[in-house]
């Protein structure tokens, strides 16, 4: 009997029965991936009912089981506000019935969060060739935890994924389940297997399944609410729906398959619907928040020749498309790297701007703290995310830097001052050049000759070939500005 056959109720049993039986009989503890959505918080809820059934059955809970959620800290508020409140309810309510549940939150290390990629490292918005958020912002930070808790990397991994979500997710599910099992194959860790117990549910039954539930473990109704808005919709205009969110009834888009993540999530390309949805559903300052994101994302779409540097923000060298050979009209030509410092600049003030509009911290001291670091490297002589931040009361100051960078910056002005502000020199290299070499001749003064500090004239070539996609006029000889060190 195929399980689309089955009621929900049956459907729930099974679930718990594949739970109950796989945290008895497999020698390997539980990790629960809880994210907050609706498919994760249905597992949360037949974890803890499995539980529940267990003791009630006077069976000893020998196995503790960890309820992992990972926090990109670049969720909106109210997701954010959800979030918070759901882990402290599960907790607490395992510790009321005595259930072996630990809950855990982890975020991402300061240099890898959302905010210092962005404006202080300069990554370009992630992209399906470079979708570099998922592992910074959310894998590294599991990875660390998994190890911590489970160093033989044995551990079953229980998670809310399901096949009606897509075409290809339920390929993927098939082509990784172990015959005759309920376990699928984990990429990552060898020695751990992925369990999902409601892999064949409807996101229909997802919806059903939490509307039976109590609030007292979560919020279901704010949940439902938060996805409808999303959607915007009216929670009394939802219906729901099947996977892909195909219209069952005339006039009326199911709210089940709403989008929640970071807000300035720039995987969905161009708008954010799911913006769009709250903002029309009246949450508060949504439109503040949806305003940077489409400027940021329309800015950095310009063009490489107006959006991009020429060298590598992590090592300050330059670095060529070498794929095929000369029948490659790119081969040879100077790759583009991170976004402009001075596209950075712009959207570090409008976002210290819209936390000041919006009272709600959307970039911590910390964070400004190492994108200033990140800045010094390519000629910030003057700290200016430092003196932007004051402006909006945030003390960041000179002496806040160790004692070895200040001395180090101090040299790099007054070399500055004494040999490249020459007549001779600015004629041939921007401020901006000549600053981060100043910068760079003193803080790795060693490597000074591998490093890449373009010309006026070989910026412009440059940014020819990247309007034209093509390597041009291969044999030109620019300034070097060594010469004048």
């Amino acid at each position: 009997m195929s399980t689309n056959d089955i009621t929900l109720a049956e459907k729930e049993v099974l679930a718990v029965k594949i739970l109950k039986h796989y945290y008895l009989k497999d020698p390997r503890p539980f990790c629960v991936a809880y994210s907050g959505g609706k498919d994760s918080s249905v597992i949360v809820y037949l974890t803890i009912k499995m539980l529940q059934e267990l003791v009630n059955e006077n069976i000893d809970l020998n196995k503790e089981i960890l309820i992992l959620n990972s926090n990109t800290l670049a969720e909106l508020p109210p997701v954010l506000k959800h979030l918070e409140e759901s882990l402290k309810s599960i907790q607490y309510y395992s510790d009321q019935y005595n259930l072996p549940v630990k809950v855990k939150e982890v975020t991402p290390e300061l240099k890898n969060t959302l905010n210092v990629q962005l404006l202080g490292v300069g990554m370009p918005p992630p992209s399906n060739q470079l979708r570099w958020c998922t592992d910074k912002l959310k894998v590294f930070p599991i990875d660390k935890e998994i190890t911590s808790n489970f160093p033989n990397g044995k551990f079953i991994s229980v998670i809310g994924t399901r096949r009606d979500e897509s075409f290809s997710r339920d390929a993927r599910i098939e082509k990784k389940t172990v015959k005759g099992t309920n376990l699928k194959l984990n990429d990552r860790y060898k020695n751990a297997s992925n369990l999902m117990p409601i892999e064949d549910w409807t996101t229909k039954d997802v919806w059903e399944y939490l509307f039976k539930q109590t609030n007292e473990l979560l919020n279901v109704d704010f949940l439902w609410k938060i996805y409808s808005d999303a959607s915007g919709k009216d929670t009394h205009e939802c219906t729901f729906v099947a996977a892909g969110g195909k219209h069952i009834e005339e006039g009326k888009i199911g709210c089940g398959v709403s989008r929640f993540g970071c807000w300035q999530c720039y995987m969905v390309r161009d708008k954010d619907k799911s913006l769009d949805g709250l903002m029309k559903s009246g949450y508060e300052n949504i439109d503040l928040y949806k305003k940077y994101r489409d400027s940021f994302w329309d800015e950095t779409q310009k063009g490489w020749e107006f959006t991009r540097d020429p060298y590598s923000h992590r090592h300050q060298g330059q670095e060529f498309y070498n794929k095929g050979d000369e029948s490659n009209p790119k081969f040879g030509m100077t790759m583009p790297k991170g976004l402009t410092l001075k596209l950075r600049k712009r959207f570090f003030k409008e976002l210290l701007k819209l936390q000041s509009q919006l009272k709600e911290e959307i970039i911590t001291k910390d964070e400004i703290y190492h994108i200033q670091l990140r800045w010094i490297h390519e000629g910030d002589l003057n700290l200016e995310a430092f003196q932007e931040a004051r402006k909006y009361k945030i003390k960041l100051r000179f002496t806040d830097l160790e004692k070895d960078l200040q001395k180090q910056i101090k040299e790099a002005r007054l070399f500055y001052r004494n040999k490249l502000l020459k007549k001779d020199v600015r004629k041939y290299f921007s401020i901006e050049t000549r600053k981060r070499f100043a910068v760079q001749y003193f803080l790795n003064p060693d490597k000074i000759e591998k490093k890449f500090f373009p010309s006026y004239d070989q910026e412009n070539h440059i940014k020819k070939e990247w309007k034209k996609e093509q390597k041009i006029n291969p044999n030109i000889t620019f300034k070097n500005i060594l010469d004048y060190s």
